[in-house]
Parts: C-alpha cells; sequence; structure tokens
C-alpha cells in the first residue's frame, strides 16, 4: 500500500470517528405525525435513548399547532413518565424559554414551533423503560433533538391563568422585557460642575478654571440660541 492509500485510509478512519462521537451527544427521535387527540399522549422518547447521552439531557420539540375547530383556545403540552405517572414533573425541569401553568402544562403561543427544555439526570433515572412522553392539547409534538446539556438554565416560569392567556395569543411580555425610558435630556447650562481646590494653596487647578469657562461659553450660547 502506498503512502496516498495509507493517508486516504487514516482520513476515512477519522471521519468515521467523527461522525461516531456526534451521534453519541445528539440524536434526532421522530415521534407523531398526526394529533393523538386532546389530553392524550403519542410516541415517546425512550429512557435508553436519554441515558446514552451521560448526565442532564437538552430537548428541544419541534411541534405544529393544532387549531381547534371547537373548544377552548389551548395550546397545551405536558412532560409526563408516560408508562407509569400522567400527572407530570414540570417543575423538575429547566428552560429560559418556557412558560408553565399549575396543572404542570407548558403553553404554547399561537404559530409556536418549538419548546426548548433541560431534563436532569435524577429525573432521567427515575423515568420507566417507555421513557419521556407528552400529554398534549391541540399540539402535535413531531419530534425531539436531544443532546447532551452544555449548561443549566433557569425554572420554567409559572404563569397566572391571565398570563397564560396572553401567551396563547402573543401578547405577553415578561416583567424584564419591558424597555425602561429613556432618561430626560438636560440643558447644559444646568449641568453641575465641580471645582477642586488644592488643598497645599487654597487655589482652585488652572484645569478646573478652564473647565468651568467652558461650561460658561456653552450654556452662553445655547442661552442665545434660545433668543
Amino acid at each position: 500500500m502506498n503512502v496516498k492509500k495509507i493517508l486516504c485510509s487514516l482520513a476515512a478512519a477519522a471521519v468515521a470517528v467523527s461522525m461516531t462521537a456526534v451521534n453519541v451527544f445528539a440524536a434526532t427521535v421522530t415521534l407523531d405525525s398526526e394529533y393523538p387527540g386532546n389530553w392524550k399522549a403519542g410516541k415517546c422518547i425512550p429512557k435508553a435513548d436519554l441515558e446514552a447521552l451521560g448526565g442532564d439531557v437538552k430537548v428541544v420539540l419541534e411541534v405544529e399547532i393544532k387549531e381547534p375547530i371547537v373548544g377552548e383556545h389551548l395550546h397545551h403540552l405536558r412532560p409526563i413518565d408516560h408508562d407509569t405517572n400522567w400527572v407530570g414533573f414540570t417543575s423538575d425541569l429547566q428552560s429560559d424559554t418556557a412558560f408553565t401553568n399549575d396543572d404542570g402544562n407548558f403553553i404554547l403561543a399561537d404559530g409556536q414551533t418549538s419548546v426548548e427544555f433541560i431534563i436532569p439526570a435524577d429525573v432521567i433515572s427515575t423515568l420507566a423503560d417507555g421513557g419521556l412522553g407528552f400529554m398534549v392539547c391541540n399540539v402535535i409534538v413531531k419530534s425531539a433533538d436531544i443532546s447532551k446539556a452544555d449548561a443549566p438554565q433557569s425554572s420554567i416560569k409559572l404563569l397566572t391563568t391571565e398570563e397564560a392567556e396572553k401567551v396563547t395569543v402573543g401578547e405577553y411580555v415578561a416583567a424584564s422585557d419591558e424597555t425602561e425610558a429613556a432618561p430626560a435630556e438636560t440643558d447644559a447650562a444646568a449641568e453641575p460642575v465641580t471645582v477642586t481646590t488644592s488643598p497645599a494653596t487654597g487655589n482652585n487647578s488652572v484645569a478646573s478654571v478652564v473647565a468651568v469657562m467652558a461650561v460658561a461659553g456653552v450654556a452662553a450660547v445655547a442661552a442665545k440660541k434660545r433668543k
């Protein structure tokens, strides 16, 4: 085997190893193509797939809003242990972007296409083999990108009923997102000027005097323009 063939073989092996490493730390799980029905659950993310990543796992769901023909205008999604307990454990999850209500349901907005959260390793360990499922109302959970969490996120924000309704129609604004009013402009003539005095001589420094004169000049010009 010549040198060129050896190098090609080594390059191919390196690519194969790289692809294997990527697969260990991330995966996409195909879930539902059709709506399972109100307050029902479809396919799950197997527990083995979550444990294979090791540690806390970031889950990014691809979702589709199914607008109801009749009934309440809700888009809810609740993570559940499908095989044993449908009460849910949303309060044990983390997310910087998701919202939840008292029932442990994620609140989704009209047209929302994804939901991101972190499920801690200690929660994964409590799941049955069937794994992580999702009880839904007017939401189709189409797939899930799962990967090892690289950093923790915040506790999921709990909303009141009124806030949840605003999220649904895209009108909710978190307090931290509200922009503060810009400070009012000040007149140059009204700006305070500090004049320092030499402790040894009691005289004002030359720089301070020049600064006072400059401000006074600006104030005079401004006063003439106003007239």
